[in-house]
């Protein structure tokens, strides 16, 4: 009776130990998760988390192009959020802020995890923002576009 139980509990523990892999959609999956700012910084950080089924995020070294993109809008005297480059009407282009994420272990699968960007407040015209934002893989796959919530910049 005490060996059966003895390895009741090894087995249990053996068990309990193993947790299969994640499983997320090939696509990334990206949400919004904070802004960082410390009063008197030039910078924000505006924080995402991501998943990826298939593991390929990131880029190469020796790439030129961009897999993050923030497109930043500003809130204008009416209260509407319209791109940074054109303040008196909505226009289709604005700031693109272009990030590189580097590549992960090809091995993972199931990865998940945050992406801090960092923008210069410096360059922003008003002090009350938002960001659209998508993230690409290595086979092209692209999540959806994010928006955020807006934030007051302190400076």
């Amino acid at each position: 009776m005490k060996h059966l139980f003895l390895f009741s509990v090894i087995l249990l523990s053996i068990f309990s130990g193993c947790k299969p892999e994640p499983v997320f959609p090939v696509e990334p999956v990206l949400t919004f998760k904070e802004y960082i700012q410390n009063t008197g910084s030039d910078s924000l950080q505006v924080v995402f988390s991501f998943t990826d089924g298939d593991g390929d995020i990131g880029i190469s070294e020796g790439a030129t192009d961009s897999n993050m993109v923030l497109t930043l809008y500003v809130r204008d005297n009416a209260g509407n959020f319209i791109p940074q480059d054109n303040l008196s009407t909505p226009a289709i282009d604005s700031i693109y802020y272009n990030y590189r994420i580097p590549q992960l272990t090809r091995s993972q699968k199931g990865v998940e995890g945050d992406v801090y960007l960092t923008v210069n407040k410096g360059f922003i015209a008003r002090d009350t923002i938002r960001f659209n934002a998508f993230m690409v893989d290595q086979t092209q796959h692209r999540s959806a576009t994010v928006q955020t919530p807006s934030v007051i910049l302190t400076r």
